[in-house]
């Protein structure tokens, strides 16, 4: 008898997380988050990680151009994400915070292996015209790939990303400005610096 009420515990057991497996891919991300902060279901931080773990990943790589480092940190991002669950505020999308805390763990990361801008240096350039415009946005993607991506590799990493995020992943100047703590009119210079920067080592590479 006792044997059978094991079985039968142990097969409710497989039939539930069945369920749970099948029916967390239908989850949206705020529901799983739900499930793992209220219901106590950790479990349910895999499918976030399915959906997440790719593009952390591919971020990563971006920055540290070693897969073996990126792995390292991709896999730290994934940990703080899942220790920080309940500061999500839910005010921007999840993707943009999972998207924040990526970003902002790669930079803190190359700062410790590369030389940064001096304070100095980084008000001098905040002081600029504000009025220069800068190439425009046609010049810069008029260049063909192959060209964009040799003069991708001579910018750092903070000049690299903002382009990125402006016309590879199509954000727009307020999400920028929210993911790198920065102001609008701040984001705004420093794109027309990079572009600037970028057209240059065009011009001089030709």
């Amino acid at each position: 008898m006792i044997r059978e009420e094991i079985l039968f515990s142990f097969a409710t057991y497989l039939v539930n997380q069945l369920v749970l497996d099948s029916q967390k891919k239908k989850f949206t991300d705020e529901e799983l988050i739900d499930a793992i902060l209220i219901a106590g279901q950790p479990e349910c931080f895999e499918e976030i990680y399915d959906r997440y773990a790719g593009k952390i990943f591919q971020k990563c790589l971006s920055f540290t151009k070693e897969e073996s480092e990126a792995k390292d940190v991709a896999h730290d991002v994934i940990v703080k994400i899942y220790l920080n669950l309940s500061k999500f505020n839910r005010k921007s999308k999840f993707s943009t915070w999972v998207y924040a805390i990526t970003y902002n763990y790669c930079v803190d990361h190359q700062a410790k292996r590369k030389r940064q801008l001096t304070l100095r240096e980084e008000i001098n350039r905040e002081k600029e015209d504000s009025r220069f415009d800068g190439p425009a946005d046609e010049e810069v993607l008029s260049l063909n790939i192959e060209t964009l991506n040799l003069l991708m590799e001579q910018l750092t990493p903070a000049e690299k990303s903002i382009l990125l995020m402006k016309y590879q992943d199509g954000f727009s100047i307020k999400d920028i400005a929210e993911l790198t703590g920065s102001g609008e009119s701040a984001v705004k210079m420093k794109l027309k610096r990079t572009k600037a920067k970028l057209m240059k080592l065009y011009e001089e590479g030709r």
